[in-house]
């Protein structure tokens, strides 16, 4: 069989395997999904699956994998990166199955491993901004507290945006809002949220 149609048919099984492992994580907790399911899901047999994985936690791994290559192709660090959250964002909320396997992914029930590639991935976006903001910073352990501390709230705000918790705003205004945020604090907001801010000479 020429090799060319052997890699074919590999990729094939590895995708199928892969596409019925989101399905899975989607619907299920992690740690009842069996190798069993994914099989039945993907309709191949046993001993197929076991030419490629050695068991579904090496499969989740590719699905990771996955997940965080669609990732880091969309944030390079060349674009703006203003429209480049703005376009992911709205992607994932147009995308029901990606959405829900990063939630399933990286929620209570999901692995802990993951969320620390994120976290990891994420940081170093983060730390690319602090260094255009903040050059002559050289304090990295308040770059590091600071981004423990902005770090969840940002997860909750996208979170709460892409389960359609704020039907009335766009990615527009929620990238902006958060850059306000992050840049400026809560009284970056405006005079008419916080009148207050300025009460004391």
């Amino acid at each position: 069989m020429p090799k060319e149609t052997v890699n074919r048919r590999v990729q094939f099984t590895k995708t199928a395997l892969r596409d019925a492992m989101i399905e899975l994580i989607c619907e299920k907790p992690l740690t009842s999904i069996t190798v069993k399911d994914v099989c039945a899901r993907a309709d191949i047999n046993r001993s197929t699956f076991y030419l490629h994985y050695k068991d579904v936690d090496s499969l989740l791994v590719a699905v990771e994998d996955y997940a965080i290559e669609y990732i880091q192709s969309h944030f390079k660090g060349l674009g703006n990166a203003f429209d480049e959250l703005v376009d992911f964002l709205t992607y994932m909320k147009n995308t029901p199955r990606l959405r829900n396997l990063f939630f399933a992914l990286a929620g209570e029930r999901g692995d802990p491993r993951f969320t620390r590639r994120l976290q990891e991935l994420t940081f170093q976006t983060f730390e690319r901004r602090w260094l255009e903001h903040l050059p002559s910073s050289g304090l990295d352990d308040e770059k590091t507290l600071v981004y423990s501390y902005v770090q969840p709230g940002i997860v909750s705000v996208f979170y709460s945006w892409l389960t359609d918790k704020m039907p009335n705003m766009s990615a527009e205004q929620l990238v902006c809002l958060l850059q306000k945020l992050i840049l400026h604090g809560m009284t970056g907001l405006g005079e008419d949220l916080f009148p207050f801010g300025n009460s004391r000479a």
